[in-house]
């Protein structure tokens, strides 16, 4: 962030930590609505980008009584005047490391501090000095996750190898139907029907995929045919695991254990005949969605749920075609 750039006046709001935390783990920017209109905010930020000035946001957590602990440039924001809402762009987002308390905003009308205990979700402030500071650490904070083409070359004494990532690639993660990399498979799907393939996987997030609604999702995969030899089909269970948060920013472990995701979507691969198994057939697969307050209620603390049990908890049954539906 160019900070001999910044525009007089920046926006405060508020997301849930998770949130926050998942973008920051892949490419540090995204999209959010708003059920306010942001009027004056957009009018401040169409005059700063005509002034060729980068309007700051700021963000606190939603769930928890956080002070400030992210900040961004905001690229965009669209106001929907019928439906009373509003969608923002934003990118460079940046972890406060030490967070700043509310109260070290002022508000742009009254030039008063904002109240530590301020709630709603919305305020111009004064752009703070401080956000230089907080960008200099000396901490080794995550690293950013950018998508590779896998042409990228190997190389050795500042040459160039004739072998790439690609070929890595072909390497580790040509066996699609086993349970590690289709379970990785499974959660492509179903990111690809919600389009939400734009951003990388994060490995170590505490659930698999989030919508531009905030909805946070886990996938989970099973398989009548493994690639081992089988007596028998295998039978069908999928992971319900409850988790401790683990934050890839902090390296802090919550204390409690939980479902972290809001709906959890177990994606069968239904298909009984080896010669013609291929689980880039998406026809192969079957898709079934519940809620986690549901596998909260009825499997309690059990790790592992059967396709019969599961069954009896009437999940919604889906398609490929019809999954992004099903889902929202």
């Amino acid at each position: 962030m160019d900070y001999s750039n910044l525009s007089n006046y920046c926006i405060y709001t508020m997301r849930n930590s998770e949130e926050l935390n998942y973008l920051f783990n892949s490419d540090r920017k995204g999209t959010f609505y708003e059920n306010q209109l942001w009027k004056t905010g957009k009018v401040l930020f169409d005059d700063a980008h005509t002034q060729g000035l980068t309007m700051p946001i700021l963000f606190s957590a939603a769930d928890t009584n956080s002070g400030l602990i992210y900040y961004g440039t905001l690229t965009s924001i669209i106001l929907f005047e019928i439906e009373n809402k509003t969608k923002y762009y934003f990118e460079n987002l940046t972890k406060i490391t030490i967070p700043k308390p509310l109260s070290s905003l002022y508000l742009k009308s009254s030039k008063n501090p904002l109240s530590d205990s301020y709630i709603r979700p919305y305020a111009i402030c004064l752009t703070p000095s401080y956000l230089e500071d907080c960008s200099k650490t000396t901490e080794l904070l995550s690293l950013p996750k950018f998508r590779k083409s896998g042409k990228e070359p190997f190389h050795y004494n500042f040459k160039k190898l004739d072998f790439s990532l690609e070929q890595f690639w072909q390497w580790a993660y040509s066996d699609i139907i086993g349970n590690t990399v289709r379970g990785i498979l499974a959660e492509y799907i179903v990111a690809k029907a919600l389009d939400l393939t734009e951003k990388i996987r994060i490995e170590w997030d505490a659930f698999d995929l989030l919508t531009d609604k905030g909805l946070k999702i886990e996938v989970k995969s099973a398989s009548y045919i493994q690639t081992w030899y089988q007596k028998k089909y295998s039978e069908i269970s999928f992971s319900i695991r409850k988790t401790k948060y683990w934050d890839e920013n902090t390296n802090i472990q919550a204390q409690e254990s939980k479902r972290q995701a809001d709906i959890y979507v177990f994606c069968l691969l239904k298909h009984k005949v080896q010669e013609t198994l291929n689980p880039l057939d998406l026809n192969q697969w079957d898709f079934y969605i519940l809620s986690s307050s549901v596998i909260n209620k009825e499997m309690g603390d059990s790790k592992h749920i059967t396709l019969k049990k599961l069954m009896s908890l009437a999940p919604v049954k889906s398609n490929f075609g019809n999954l992004k539906m099903n889902i929202e």
